[in-house]
Order: structure tokens, then C-alpha cells, then sequence
């Protein structure tokens, strides 16, 4: 991905309403599902621009890592904590050397998706947790995706088989972003048809106000919920699990 297009993102991430509302269900999953231990240590894989580290901190001793040179050239700020320049096949920690590997987004975009995963499980000790999103459904499938070099969209049993071949247990794996499923479905279909699929940018829309706050508003009941409950479908997909032994 172009710098031009991290900075892009960058500025999206700190107050887009998608962003936004994605952070209140990572919270929401967390503190369910995981116990918090600041002192615990901790890999955010594929960073970016480093939004997630105080939302993250209270569940580990977090230092983050990237894969793009470009992302590292384009001089990005971030808070306080440590980012290496890595690949997730080939991480620098040492074997069991961690207890939470964190990755948003990310899978998505790796060739060698069990190569990956094997890597994580390397690092972590035993029961150590992963926890991840990615995207759903590959019928949605948009020119948003090829942006950013999304290499698959995933249904539930594709990741719950990928994670458990090598050699993680499920906790939890839930569908999000229910609520405005309906809304991106038609969107990235109309626009694909209007676009010719062409095109250079993340399709993120600058929506007339009130509609960002009504969206943020949203997607934080929606966070709620997940607290207590699941739903049917929805855009993206959460997985929490732990490293067998």
C-alpha cells in the first residue's frame, strides 16, 4: 500500500465511524473473554498506525510490528510503545515468549496463511491467546478489497479450520458489524457497477451529518450486545482462541 494511502488511513482511524464503533467491539469482546494483565507480554502484528495501543494496554505489555517499509518511511506518529519491522512468517521472539498475539485486519492480506499462523504459534507459550478479526463473506467482495490487497474474505468455519489446524482453541467466534450489513452490501454492489471496479482508494464515504454520530451510536449498542450475545451474519468476523498445551 502507498504511504499517501497509510496516511490516508491514519486520519480516518482516529475519529471514522467505522473505526470507532470497531473499537467499542474489541473492547466489548476483551473484557468478556479475556482477563486483563497489563504486565503480560504482548504483539500487536501489523500495527499501522498504532490506534489500538491504549485500547489494547490494559491486556498486555504491547510492542507492535509491520511488514511495510513504506508504512515505517512515512513517519508516522505513535504512542509510546515499540514497533518492529517484521514479518508475521517470521517473527523476532523467541519460542513460548509470549502470552496474546493480537492482529486486526490482518490474515486477510498473508499468502501463506498457516505459515503465519504456525509463526504465532511458536511465540506464544502455552495458552497463550490470539485474538483477530477479518473480514466476512466473500460476496462482498468490492473493489475496497483490492485496495488493500485482500487476498480472501472469510466464512466462519474457513477461519474456525485454519486456526484449529494449527493448533489453537476456540474461544470465541462471532460475526460483527451486523447492523450495517444491508447498508455495505448495497453500496459496494452499486458502486462496483458504477465504478466499473475500477479505482485507487479505500472506499471510506463522507456521510452528511448527523449520519456519522447516528452510525458511531449504532455500532456501540451493537458492541453491547456482543457482551451477552451473538449475532447471525454480519461484515466482519472476531475470533478469540488460545494456543493448545
Amino acid at each position: 500500500m502507498e504511504a499517501r494511502e497509510y496516511r490516508r488511513l491514519r486520519d480516518y482511524e482516529r475519529t471514522y465511524w467505522w473505526h470507532v464503533g470497531r473499537r467499542a467491539m474489541l473492547r466489548a469482546v476483551l473484557e468478556t473473554g479475556l482477563p486483563k494483565d497489563p504486565s503480560r507480554p504482548a504483539l500487536d502484528i501489523g500495527c499501522g498506525t498504532g490506534m489500538n495501543f491504549r485500547l489494547l494496554a490494559p491486556w498486555g505489555r504491547f510492542v507492535g510490528s509491520e511488514a511495510s517499509g513504506e508504512l515505517f518511511a512515512a513517519g508516522f506518529e505513535r504512542p509510546d510503545r515499540p514497533v518492529v519491522q517484521a514479518r508475521g512468517e517470521a517473527l523476532p521472539f523467541a519460542d513460548g515468549s509470549l502470552g496474546l498475539c493480537t492482529f486486526f485486519d490482518v490474515l486477510e492480506h498473508i499468502e501463506r496463511e498457516d505459515a503465519f499462523l504456525s509463526e504465532v504459534e511458536r511465540v506464544l507459550r502455552p495458552g497463550g491467546f490470539v485474538f483477530l478479526t477479518v473480514p466476512a463473506h466473500r460476496w462482498l467482495w468490492s473493489r475496497h478489497d483490492e485496495v488493500l490487497h485482500h487476498r480472501r474474505r472469510y466464512v466462519r468455519r474457513e477461519l474456525a479450520d485454519v486456526l484449529e489446524r494449527n493448533g489453537f482453541e476456540i474461544l470465541r467466534l462471532i460475526h460483527t458489524m451486523f447492523t450495517i450489513l444491508p447498508a455495505v452490501a448495497a453500496y459496494r454492489g452499486l458502486s462496483g457497477l458504477l465504478s466499473g471496479g475500477k479505482g485507487k482508494e479505500s472506499t471510506y464515504l463522507e456521510l452528511p451529518w448527523p449520519l456519522p454520530g447516528l452510525l458511531t451510536l449504532v455500532l456501540r449498542a451493537e458492541a453491547q450486545w456482543l457482551r451477552r450475545f451473538e449475532f447471525p451474519t454480519g461484515t466482519s468476523l472476531f475470533a478469540l482462541a488460545r494456543k493448545r498445551g
